[in-house]
């Protein structure tokens, strides 16, 4: 099945689309097109991951009901946003 990716910065590593086989979770999408969000030894987001914004089909990361551990399905949509932070 196909899960779309959007960013709201290009980066040519992360790629607009990947195909998963049913049963693929959130942290499995996460751990292919971005890595390092994706804390190896826990499987859980590292601390530093404040710098993205996570949305799955427009709902924030935080208010997923099983997080990490959500299904995939068909069509999905996850949102990477880059949080910029200005300073002075």
């Amino acid at each position: 099945m196909k899960i779309e990716i959007r960013t709201n910065v290009y980066l040519p590593e992360i790629p607009s689309v990947i195909e998963v086989k049913a049963g693929t979770t959130l942290r499995d999408v996460l751990s292919v097109i971005t890595p390092q969000l994706i804390d190896p030894d826990t499987g859980n987001m590292r601390s530093d991951q404040d710098i993205w914004g996570i949305r799955l089909n427009e709902d924030p990361f935080s208010l997923l009901r099983d997080g990490l551990n959500t299904l995939m399905r068909t069509g999905d949509i996850v949102e990477l946003s880059l949080i910029i932070m200005a300073g002075g």
